[in-house]
């Protein structure tokens, strides 16, 4: 299980390096790129531990709205 031996730091570097992806992936990766290309532009960004104390329950509402139009992917470093 892929999620069981992934720091959020090394999700965050496969996104942005398509060359340290595992092979195991690449249809994961490949639909999360023509996701993206259909939305437009997507922002990650890496923040601090408690850079955002807020960021589980502003995730949680966005999920919820239906209406919601504009969407941005945190990874917060767990170190």
């Amino acid at each position: 299980d892929w999620h069981s031996d992934s720091s959020i730091g090394s999700i965050f570097n496969w996104c942005a390096n398509k060359s340290t992806r595992p092979w195991s992936l690449r249809a994961t990766f490949a639909n999360i790129e023509r996701d993206i290309e259909k939305v437009g532009d997507v922002v990650f960004s890496m923040v601090e531990k408690n850079g955002n104390e807020m960021a589980p329950s502003l995730a949680i509402a966005g999920i919820n709205r239906e209406e919601m139009f504009k969407a941005w992917w945190v990874a917060i470093s767990l170190m």
